[in-house]
């Protein structure tokens, strides 16, 4: 519980430094580039930490379908509750509220080639935990591993600190909300009752305990912050929560046009989770709309906000 107080705490200094930089109209041109540093940084210390474990190497092939099925069960479930979230909302397949008598031309807008473009942020972070894996196994020492925890806490702090400027810089997050209706701020909640269904599903199915399951999934699609943070708690199930959260993201890229083509333009963001705020974002406006990218936006927002507490509160029962 003390690892959430100090999560809050430090997200919310960041907020109250971005709102006072805000008013005083200094820009941070930079900050989304040392966020990116700090990612890369994190992700390499969990790589250095699964690579030293010789127990998570030797079953990384069971570890790695063991989160792939998980992400298909979770995000199969997240698609089916959405749906029926959508039409007791009464929205219809656009996103449009029925009540107010407008419609959708059309399909929503892809790019050029139809096909979406995995983010590079993406390829960055699968390349450096990959690094840190192989580091680990091959010739990081016992001494440096020992202190990864302590490295990792640090590092968190920071790239919480750097998200809570960010948002409080950009200053629109409040007006969204307005802008969006009150039935839009149950779709987050829907994403994590589904999360929660999922888990226990996956537990049923899948060789992984009922808590360690919902620790996993606790991470909502956010793969830099949920593993570090289970880090601690267990070395195997940060590796399957990196996984899972990772492997949502890149199906939830691919398959966002074709669930917003095909089954809703609401459904299309539930797939990724917590990226549908930032990196999914793009590829949700372009085969959607912009008042759906609008709703996207929010639902990453509550549930990357709500991840630390989420995390914290499920592995300290």
């Amino acid at each position: 519980m003390s690892s959430l107080i100090l999560y809050l705490a430090v997200t919310i200094v960041g907020y109250l430094i971005g709102s006072k930089l805000k008013n005083t109209g200094i820009s941070l041109p930079w900050i989304g580039r040392l966020q990116t540093g700090v990612i890369v940084i994190l992700v390499f210390l969990m790589g250095s930490r699964i690579g030293a474990n010789e127990e998570i190497i030797g079953s990384l092939d069971s570890i790695g379908l063991i989160s792939f099925v998980y992400t298909i069960i979770v995000m199969g479930m997240t698609c089916l509750a959405f749906t029926a979230a959508r039409r007791l909302l009464g929205f219809d397949r656009y996103g449009i509220r029925q009540a107010s008598g407008q419609r959708q031309a059309g399909p929503g807008r892809e790019d050029g080639s139809g096909k979406p473009q995995i983010n590079s942020m993406t390829i960055l972070i699968v390349a450096f935990v990959a690094l840190g894996v192989v580091s680990g196994y091959l010739f990081l020492p016992d001494g440096f591993i020992a202190w990864t925890g302590l490295l990792l806490t640090i590092c968190l702090c920071i790239l919480l600190v750097l998200i809570g400027i960010d948002i409080g810089t950009e200053g629109t997050l409040a007006a969204n909300f307005r802008n969006a209706g009150w039935r839009v701020i149950l779709f987050p909640f829907v994403s994590m009752a589904a999360m929660f269904a999922g888990s226990v599903l996956a537990a049923l199915i899948l060789p992984i305990g009922l808590q360690d399951s919902i620790c996993v999934g606790s991470g909502l699609g956010w793969y830099s912050l949920a593993p570090a943070m289970l880090a601690e708690y267990s070395t195997e199930v940060s590796a399957i929560s990196f996984m899972h959260n990772v492997f949502r993201e890149i199906i939830g890229i691919l398959l966002i046009p074709m669930v917003a083509r095909r089954i809703g333009y609401i459904e299309s963001f539930s797939l990724p989770g917590s990226p549908s705020m930032d990196v999914c974002l793009p590829v949700v406006e372009r085969a959607t709309s912009g008042d759906v990218a609008v709703y996207s936006f929010i639902n990453g927002a509550v549930l990357s906000a709500s991840v630390p507490v989420l995390v914290s509160i499920v592995m300290n029962i």
